[in-house]
């Protein structure tokens, strides 16, 4: 839970703490599903978008992804350009 943006209400206050230690025990779980499944989770929190924080969220955002993208396709591109794959390896020069 990001404490910056998370207050508890004050009234039934028991309640409210384990429903939300549910909930991001829950967020935890479904995340680790979609990951299984390929898929990436970024978390933001709505007070991340607020003027004086959004420029730094946005940077960091950007960031991530790029990084994401750039593992996702590396993973599928050949180190070389120009190699040839021979029986599943990669073949590197002329016998």
């Amino acid at each position: 839970m990001n404490s910056e943006c998370c207050k508890i209400p004050k009234t039934n206050r028991e309640f409210w703490v384990a429903k939300i230690s549910r909930n991001q025990q829950r967020d935890i779980e479904e995340q680790r599903k979609l990951a299984e499944m390929g898929w990436h989770c970024i978390t933001v929190w709505e007070c991340e978008l607020k003027p004086s924080k959004r420029e730094d969220t946005l940077k960091s955002l950007t960031y991530t992804l790029n990084k994401i993208w750039l593992e996702d396709h590396a993973a599928i591109r050949k180190p070389y350009p120009n190699m040839e794959e021979e029986d599943g390896m990669l073949k590197a020069a002329e016998e």
